[in-house]
């Protein structure tokens, strides 16, 4: 996996801050010797705590029964611990993974019912990997990733492996033999952290969810073995991590899909400092940023709690992934927030800490809400949150919930795709105006490894598979990551306050040379709507004519349209780069009209998209898969509006959700939009009126400037 990102220097400020404030407190707090285990996150009170509440806190007990019953069954098997030869998804790979997974288990289970079999168990998984460790050159599979390790093909999973090891031996430490600490300590984790110190330097000084993981084994690592050394310079990394990662809201840099993976060391390393050195409150450093995270991660699932997947986002994973759930009970532990506690009872299970103890402890007395609220938010974006963000605009709750999100922030690192001002919309718990996400089937071996396919950069990454304008069949940036890393989008404003009419806005004036974009969406609710409708005001500005491309990825089947396309018999590509080159041409037509519409249905409703459109207008019928070999690309489908020749150009939508069909009964209601007709009635660099106009004779004024938008009723 390619990585441009090293580790910034230490700005001023945060050498002042970080170091004094908490490097200083390390040694006052004598740390050179570890008196006590476990103390990295399961700790000796912990451990009271679980055997206390395990007949008392049902998903406790279910918790610890079930993971009785998987390191029983890893115990049964044996240990294996097999020289390293698979990439993501193959034997070793896989049973490395497992290893490190029961021995965790097992050390934990030692420590909470004392029996002796799990202390053997985890101490001899540790022995074995000490007899392994030192022959260990670079993965045979190293070559496929920038940062090769030696138990796994990228040393991320090395530093994984480290994180849950540590923690196996910190259980087990009082039970292994001085003998036994010397041959575990020499020939397995002082060398790991050699590997990640010195052999993965560049990672562990990296600005980046990889460094993180580095970061945490060493730190857990030093706590362990009584190495201020370790501490201290995981500490400082530690810290410039969380100063340039998150933004002050709590956004994190790489978007909710990563944050999902991120937070997971960035919560054990915080809990682990705060069990050891708790003078340093690290929980509240940055204005609590380290709890803020997962609320904002929650925020930004829809309905079912999958995970908005914009950026490289495999569109499977939910709030319900293991990494998860660690998040939810850190911060619950320390926050009390109840809203947490009905995401814990999705989840099932809950960490065998302290932690998990207070979350099963509040559902067993019924503080678990119904549901998680979801509501309309802003998030910036960047270190001092002035690099965009991301707006959400949500009405109604729950199964009912419609919410639209757009992405007006930073590129997000190497994970980054190129779509500025890009648009997804939600109803009927699924995404309607779709993201592709990644292209990637993860650990599953037959598919590269699990790895991030071609098609990911070719495709995936590309502007044409977003809804978003694309500028003369090119991606932003030139598709050059290097360019776009450094480069945001700016928000204008955003307001939620008014139910009924809830408007985000941002410019972007760095995706093309001499182009700036800038759109507005609205989410509105007129007064006998049973829906609010979306409102989409796209302007772009420039000196020189260009092609203007807005693709529309629409779930569901097209029923209508008001424009009359042919029919392709035979597909191509619609073109031979930045991802045209995997779209097919299926259809297309041109526009003789002001306004055109487009009509698709998707279970039990209805979706009607009307948009401006010009004499010169012309439109695509596409299906996402052509040049694929190795059919790597789902059949994703989407319409593309065209304006050729133009250089200032505005396009407004309006989209709404109308009807009913229902299969069992065979009826249909409401098939047809409400709506008659959208224009743009006055246009200039810094202002556009919108009409937009309903069958039965209502029109609404919608006036837009770069300071704030309103909406009237006019006939």
């Amino acid at each position: 996996m390619s990585v441009f990102t090293e580790k910034m220097c230490f700005v001023l400020c945060v050498f002042i801050m970080g170091w004094v404030m908490f490097g200083q407190a390390v040694f006052a707090q004598g740390i050179s010797a570890r008196m006590e285990h476990p103390n990295l996150v399961l700790t000796k009170d912990g451990v009271a705590a679980v055997r206390n509440g395990l007949e008392k806190y049902p998903l406790l007990g279910a918790t610890f029964d079930k993971t009785k019953k998987d390191v029983d069954a890893s115990i049964a098997d044996g240990i294996e611990v097999p020289v390293p030869k698979d990439a993501g998804g193959g034997y070793t790979h896989e049973k490395h993974k497992h290893n490190y997974s029961a021995a965790n288990k097992a050390g934990i289970l030692w420590q909470v019912s004392g029996e002796k079999k799990y202390a053997v168990f985890a101490r001899d998984m540790l022995l074995k990997y000490a007899a392994l460790y030192p022959s260990l050159g670079v993965h045979p599979e190293g070559k496929n990733s920038s940062s090769p390790g030696k138990i796994f093909w990228q040393s991320l999973n090395d530093a994984v492996w480290l994180v849950n090891m540590i923690q196996t031996y910190d259980a087990v430490y009082d039970f292994c033999k001085p003998q036994e600490r010397r041959i575990i300590e020499d020939s397995l984790f002082r060398k790991a952290v050699e590997f990640n110190v010195i052999d993965c330097k560049k990672v562990f000084n990296m600005i980046h969810n990889h460094g993180a993981w580095n970061v945490a084994g060493v730190m857990m690592t030093g706590f362990v073995l009584g190495d201020s050394a370790m501490i201290s310079d995981a500490l400082d990394n530690f810290l410039a991590l969380v100063n340039n990662l998150y933004s002050p809201d709590g956004y994190y840099i790489e978007g909710p899909y990563y944050l999902r993976y991120a937070y997971w060391p960035f919560g054990l390393t915080a809990t682990a400092i705060a069990n050891n050195l708790s003078s340093l409150n690290i929980f509240a450093y940055r204005d609590s940023v380290l709890l803020k995270a997962p609320l904002v991660m929650l925020q930004m699932t829809d309905p079912t709690g999958h995970f908005l997947p914009f950026n490289d986002a495999i569109k499977e994973k939910a709030w319900t992934s293991q990494e998860v759930i660690s998040a939810v009970d850190i911060v619950y532990f320390r926050t009390k927030n109840h809203s947490l506690l009905h995401v814990a009872a999705e989840q099932g299970t809950v960490m065998l800490s302290s932690e998990g103890v207070e979350v099963a402890k509040a559902i067993a007395e019924g503080k678990a809400p119904k549901s998680f609220k979801r509501y309309s938010v802003m998030l910036r974006d960047g270190a001092d949150g002035n690099k965009g963000g991301v707006g959400i605009l949500r009405s109604g709750q729950d199964d009912d919930q419609i919410s639209v999100v757009m992405k007006y922030g930073v590129y997000g690192m190497e994970h980054g795709h190129y779509d500025k001002l890009s648009f997804m919309m939600y109803d009927q718990n699924r995404d309607i105006i779709k993201d592709y996400g990644a292209v990637r089937y993860l650990n599953i071996v037959q598919k590269r490894g699990g790895r991030y396919l071609p098609e990911n950069k070719t495709f995936g990454k590309q502007t044409v598979a977003h809804n978003t304008i694309v500028v003369d069949e090119k991606s932003q940036y030139g598709a050059s990551a290097v360019i776009a890393d450094d480069k945001h989008s700016n928000a204008l404003y955003f307001n939620a306050d008014n139910g009924n009419f809830q408007v985000m806005s941002a410019i972007d004036t760095t995706a093309y040379s001499g182009v700036s974009l800038w759109r507005t969406m609205a989410m509105f609710k007129y007064d006998i709507a049973e829906k609010p409708v979306i409102i989409d005001v796209f302007k772009v500005m420039s000196n020189e004519p260009h092609i203007y491309d807005l693709p529309y990825y629409y779930a569901g089947t097209l029923v209508e349209t008001g424009v009359k396309y042919d029919a392709h018999k035979e597909w191509s590509p619609l073109g031979k780069k930045y991802g045209y080159q995997h779209l097919f041409n299926v259809a297309e037509a041109s526009v003789d009209t002001n306004s055109t519409f487009f009509t698709w249905y998707l279970d039990k409703r209805f979706y009607t998209l009307i948009t401006t459109t010009t004499p010169s207008t012309e439109v695509f019928f596409v299906q996402v898969g052509a040049t694929d070999p190795e059919m790597s690309l789902r059949p994703e489908k989407a319409f593309i509006v065209r304006n050729k020749n133009v250089s200032n150009y505005t396009v407004a939508s309006v989209l709404e959700p109308h009807g009913e069909y229902n299969e069992p009964f065979e009826f249909v209601n409401g098939a047809y939009s409400n709506f008659k007709n959208i224009s743009v009635i006055k246009d200039s660099e810094n202002s556009v009126d919108v009409s937009v106009g309903t069958k039965d004779g209502r029109e609404w004024l919608l006036s837009i400037d770069r300071n704030n938008a309103t909406v009237k009723k006019i006939k």
